[in-house]
């Protein structure tokens, strides 16, 4: 695995001191934490009151811009692209809006210390902290974790806390990510980065059109569009870096023009005036705010929020804390809440709430809502709402199972061991399915990732490795999946017939989920279409129309990616190659052969320097692993994790240790799932798929009766 940065740990009893870094070394695309020598911590203790004072008047200064704002009525328009974008990522929760406004402080205050010192990039990345007992009085959460986890010596918590025994903390929820390469920030603590000449990078819409024209996006001969969705879910599960947001709560305009106010969080992205795309419409800005910085007891440079557990453990089915959870729960037997339509379907629950942007007057006459989950990105596209409906169907369905063999189970009992199984076959499924083809067969047994045989149980598990989402993962790696995105959602009824929809008219529009028969034509569809090729290119369908809701445009997803790298200060990509120590990239020309010749053609164009590349179109337009999609860059940053996720959670499905651990016989029940299992057992009116659904029918991937495929034998679970 790659170098940890302990960093993005809380310091004080349950964690780790980050690592200290030389004041001298070079890390402009040269640098990894492995190379970081470690000379003494920088004292800034008398500068730490002065500092936060000043962080403090900057707080108090945001406040007051954003009570302007309010004040002159400077919203976004409820009916344009980026108020439903924020509202997706706009976060309900208390402790992201105060982990904000501290971590905004923290991160003015790193400031008033680097220009007070005169300190260079380096001695924020490495070297200055506060001092333990400051830090441990006002910014360390240190009551987070009871005094005790033996709650959770045998079920996962809801918010991941306990996990890890030693460090109760690692993995669990409101942590900042943690970071494949240093962070590289323009000012060296928040600032966008800057490129090599210490000017502006390419305008990140620039980048996108310049790259995105080349020729379009093909098909993938491998790959169906449910192999995309899976990787959406998958995700759920893992990240959520929420937006900041206004004064009460609102989305934040930062493409107002005329106006001399802006507010400190915007990072608007410049359109230019020959836009092939956007100048039809006279479009000159494209908001961005944002994400919101998180809450942290050093001085250094910013960090993001991640709300969701680090674990591959259902979240975006069950929720990410206790009250989620238990909102969604029925109660009794078991049994996750579900609502029965009209036309006798069981469906998530509703969100009946009309403030929710999602829903409709007009659906909700006739009492159609959009629905609830684990993940409040449910509703964000209706492929993506159709697969939550699936394990909410097949939580219930082993619950019921389970209460038939044991009856004597209470709902807490049923619920928590159905949980459990649910779990389990999402990792099998995600190791078994969903990651071979991503890295090929080669790396997959190189590293072990395909799961035991048969009865076969090992004790995988790390405590000193924390399985913590990585900025560059959460930010680019894991974001090749956009570049699989359909142009159109199929639709392939009992006969064969197939209708389809363009994909951006079913963006926050999950209400064709209710229609008669919805559910088995669409999950017909994502299985028989083709998703497109990883490569640098998208369709427009999400880059320019994203949440275009009716309007004539909307957002340019790779245009996001981008600012939203340099948001998070993810190092560019020639750094991030360093990091993985694959082969240096000193000039345009060492591209040669690890991309195609008009891409890097195009990058020269928009590049000044090739340090300057950001990221994720880098490591999108790299040429694929053997065998699989992505290039060695993603496919690095992709593997550290994957592997983390494994060792780093002591509840792996198939560990042996005794206190997490299935019996061998469970556990061969639970490698004999399979998706295809799954879906059959939920949607009955399938009636056949193919063996793999996330790859397309062929030879090699017959399709089946479901009658193929059994489920688990429930007598191994019985008391």
């Amino acid at each position: 695995m790659i170098e940890d940065n302990i960093s993005y740990v809380m310091r004080g009893k349950d964690s780790k001191k980050p690592p200290k870094g030389s004041s001298g070394a070079n890390i402009q695309g040269k640098n990894s934490w492995k190379s970081i020598e470690t000379p003494p911590i920088l004292d800034v203790s008398k500068e730490e009151k002065s500092s936060f004072e000043y962080g403090l008047s900057q707080l108090l200064e945001k406040d007051k811009i954003e009570e302007d704002m309010a004040a002159k009525n400077m919203r976004v328009s409820h009916n344009s692209s980026t108020y439903i974008h924020q509202s997706l990522f706009r976060s309900p929760n208390p402790r992201s809006i105060a982990a904000a406004r501290t971590g905004f402080m923290i991160d003015s205050a790193t400031k008033f210390v680097m220009d007070r010192l005169q300190l260079n990039k380096n001695d924020v990345t490495f070297d200055i902290m506060l001092s333990d007992q400051l830090a441990q009085d006002q910014f360390c959460d240190q009551d987070l974790v009871s005094s005790s986890c033996e709650a959770f010596r045998h079920y996962r918590s809801s918010n991941g806390i306990c996990n890890n025994l030693d460090n109760p903390l690692w993995g669990s929820t409101f942590r900042p990510f943690r970071r494949v390469a240093p962070p590289d920030y323009g000012d060296g603590v928040s600032s966008l980065r800057l490129g090599q000449d210490g000017q502006p990078l390419p305008s990140a819409r620039l980048v996108s059109s310049a790259v995105n024209n080349i020729r379009p996006n093909r098909e993938s001969s491998l790959l169906s569009v449910l192999h995309m969705t899976y990787g959406q879910f998958f995700d759920h599960d893992l990240t959520f870096a929420p937006l900041n947001k206004g004064k009460y709560g609102e989305a934040i305009p930062c493409c107002l023009e005329g106006s001399s106010i802006l507010h400190p969080e915007c990072a608007p992205i410049s359109i230019p005036a020959d836009d092939p795309f956007y100048s039809k419409f006279d479009q000159t800005c494209m908001d961005f705010v944002r994400s919101a910085p998180a809450e942290r007891c050093l001085f250094g440079p910013r960090e993001q929020i991640n709300e969701k557990t680090a674990y591959i453990d259902g979240s975006q089915v069950y929720g990410s804390d206790d009250e989620m959870m238990n909102s969604l729960r029925k109660g009794e037997d078991g049994l996750l809440i579900a609502q029965i339509s009209k036309e006798g379907q069981e469906l998530l629950p509703a969100d009946t709430d009309l403030a929710n942007e999602c829903n409709q007057e007009e659906q909700a006459s006739i009492d159609q809502f959009c629905f609830r989950a684990g993940d409040m990105r449910v509703n964000e596209q209706v492929l993506l709402t159709l697969f939550h409906t699936v394990w909410v169907r097949h939580h219930n369905h082993l619950a019921s199972r389970l209460k038939s063999i044991n009856p004597s189970w209470d709902d807490e009992k049923l619920f928590q061991e159905t949980r459990r199984i649910v779990v389990a076959q999402l990792q099998h499924v995600t190791y078994n399915e969903y990651l071979p083809p991503i890295f090929g067969n080669e790396i997959i047994e190189d590293f072990k990732l395909k799961p035991l045989k048969n009865k076969q149980r090992k004790v995988f598990y790390r405590p000193d490795t924390s399985a913590a989402i990585s900025a560059e993962f959460a930010t680019a790696a894991l974001r090749f999946g956009h570049s699989m995105i359909a142009d159109n959602i199929e639709r392939v009824d009992k006969l064969g017939i197939t209708s389809s929809a363009e994909l951006s008219s079913v963006f926050m529009n999950p209400f064709a989920v209710y229609m008669k028969n919805a559910i088995p034509q669409l999950t017909r569809g994502v299985v028989r279409q083709s998703a497109g090729h990883v490569d640098p290119f998208f369709t427009p369908q999400v880059a320019g129309l994203l949440f275009k809701g009716e309007n004539m445009f909307g957002l340019d997803l790779v245009a996001l990616n981008l600012q939203r790298g340099r948001d998070h200060g993810i190092a560019s990509y020639t750094a991030v190659r360093n990091s993985c120590e694959l082969s240096p990239i000193r000039d345009f020309d060492d591209l040669s052969g690890k991309m195609d010749d008009d891409v890097i053609a195009k990058l020269k164009d928009v590049y000044r320097h090739v340090d300057d590349i950001d990221l994720f179109i880098g490591g999108m337009a790299e040429h694929p692993m053997e065998g699989g999609v992505v290039g060695p860059a993603f496919a690095c940053i992709l593997l550290d994790q994957v592997i983390r996720l494994k060792e780093g959670d002591r509840y792996w499905y198939e560990t042996n240790d005794k206190d997490t651990r299935f019996t061998a016989k469970q556990v061969e029940q639970i490698r004999s799932t399979t998706l295809a299992g799954v879906m059959c057992e939920v949607i009955p009116e399938l009636k056949e798929i193919q063996a793999e659904p996330l790859k397309l029918a062929s030879s090699q991937n017959p399709i089946l009766p479901c009658s193929s495929f059994q489920e688990l034998d429930l007598k191994h679970w019985k008391e």
